[in-house]
């Protein structure tokens, strides 16, 4: 993987924040006079992103937008208000995300910006105020097979990051599929063509479902990921040979503690995601908080603690950091995310935002600790790992390379019913080094669940966290 410029990040910048002043400054001039009865009231787009709303009367409407296309996603409904912050909620769980839509929106540097946070998300979206929707927002769009294709390449070519590093043109990748499609393509040569298009990326942020077809594709880099047995085999054998105490579960059954040897810690985080059957935020949170109030409390004692996140999916960014509050005494950087924000340059980002690990008051652990990773820990998996290369006193990290995918996914919808999911923000680290592609590397290379291991019911990561810890406990 060719390496970030950050040089060419700081120089897309400046010229970005000379170009936006400039834009402010003419906008001012053509604003109307009568200000909105809200600060939110209006039309705005995101700088990135790919979004247009359109707020008044306490509702809240977002649109996908692309250069050729315009459609209707989530709508949402004010429920708190003042000068300095508005809350818009969805009525029911987004089918998308398993979640409820959450918008928490509050002023920007003038009337005409907006700055949005996403329930779940550590970092902020910048909106600007528009005249109007985009005009395909008030025209008829297109359902034959040639507008999803032409919607679903153009988004990836105004948001997709990494096509250099995958050696990919994707200009070229399109004029050859677009060539092939026309408006009596059926719908499996068209998913077919969307699958061989997507499949180089080997990105696991990189998705395309037909459910009316039955069919989904999604990106992956080699090997393939374990079976669910294989996995339950893994928890198996640390159960019989390794824990003193049964695992206790919590958060839904996603996370699960137990006393490993030499009174040392064993925490399983199998997901950052679904800790309540409640789909709010909030809710999520306090489970966690619940949690790791009852482990932490229980176990004041422990001499190490062993994390392991290798059958980890990913989930929900904040709650890896709401782990890692727990974890240290002192504030530090996790990392700083960048998006893109030229459609036409993939290289031309957004100024870098900085995702703190902030101290929590409540209960934790500062000793020394292990964390077990690998080929399956994914995405917000991937980000805890990065936040815990900043902690006072680093973790060992044991197992295998992460997968190599960290951006919050853009789920996009076509004319034909189809959806699909793009990734456009890079996470790095304090010197501008990134683990996209190449996954966050351990400082102990070990198998993890290797066919070998299992049948011999050994687990080398957590030998070597053990032998590790051992020491540094003494």
């Amino acid at each position: 993987m060719a390496p970030f410029s950050t040089e060419r990040i700081a120089l897309a910048v400046e010229t970005r924040l000379m170009r936006r002043a400039l834009a402010i400054c003419l906008f001012l001039a053509a604003a109307p006079a009568q200000a909105a009865t809200a600060f939110t009231d209006g039309v705005w787009t995101t700088t990135g992103y790919g979004y247009a709303f359109s707020m008044s009367d306490g509702q809240l409407q977002r649109y996908e937008i692309t250069a050729i296309s315009c459609r209707k996603s989530v709508s949402a409904e004010r429920l708190a208000s003042s000068d300095t912050s508005a809350r818009f909620t969805g009525s029911t769980v987004n089918q998308d995300t398993g979640v409820i839509d959450a918008f928490n929106f509050r002023p920007g540097s003038d009337l005409n910006q907006l700055v949005l946070n996403l329930d779940g998300s550590a970092t902020e979206i910048h909106l600007n105020r528009a005249e109007a929707l985009p005009a395909a927002c008030s025209q008829p769009q297109p359902a034959d097979p040639v507008a999803s294709f032409d919607i679903f390449a153009r988004t990836f070519a105004e948001h997709y990051p990494f096509f250099a590093q995958h050696g990919v043109d994707w200009a070229a990748v399109t004029a050859t599929h677009r060539a092939e499609i026309g408006p009596t393509t059926d719908d499996q040569a068209l998913f077919a063509h969307f699958r061989a298009m997507l499949a180089p990326l080997q990105d696991a942020h990189v998705w395309v479902e037909a459910p009316a077809l039955g069919l989904e594709f999604s990106g992956w880099r080699p090997p393939e990921p374990k079976n669910e047995a294989t996995r339950r085999r893994a928890l198996e054998i640390v159960e019989k040979r390794f824990l003193t105490t049964p695992l206790a579960w919590y958060c839904n059954n996603q996370v699960a503690f137990g006393l490993l040897p030499d009174n040392i810690g064993y925490l399983l985080i199998a997901s950052f995601e679904n800790y309540a059957k409640d789909a709010a935020g909030p809710a999520q949170l306090a489970a966690l908080d619940a949690a790791l109030d009852d482990i932490f409390q229980k176990m004041p004692a422990l001499r190490g603690l062993v994390v392991d996140i290798r059958p980890n999916g990913g989930g929900t960014e904040m709650l890896g950091l709401a782990i890692t509050a727990r974890l240290t005494t002192k504030p530090y950087l996790a990392s700083n995310k960048i998006y893109r924000t030229d459609p036409a340059d993939p290289l031309r980002f957004g100024q870098p935002q900085p995702i703190m690990v902030t101290p929590s008051p409540r209960p934790g652990f500062y000793g020394p600790m292990a964390l077990l990773m690998g080929h399956e820990s994914v995405s917000a998996a991937e980000a805890f790992a990065m936040a815990l290369q900043g902690r006072q006193t680093k973790p060992i990290f044991i197992g295998e390379n992460t997968q190599g995918v960290f951006s919050d996914v853009l789920i996009r919808h076509l004319p034909n019913g189809w959806r699909f999911g793009v990734p456009n923000e890079i996470y790095l680290t304090e010197r501008g080094q990134a683990y996209d592609i190449v996954g966050v590397p351990p400082d102990i290379n070990v198998p993890v669940f290797a066919d070998a291991d299992l049948q011999a019911e050994r687990d080398p990561a957590i030998t070597t966290a053990l032998r590790i810890l051992g020491r540094a406990a003494h």
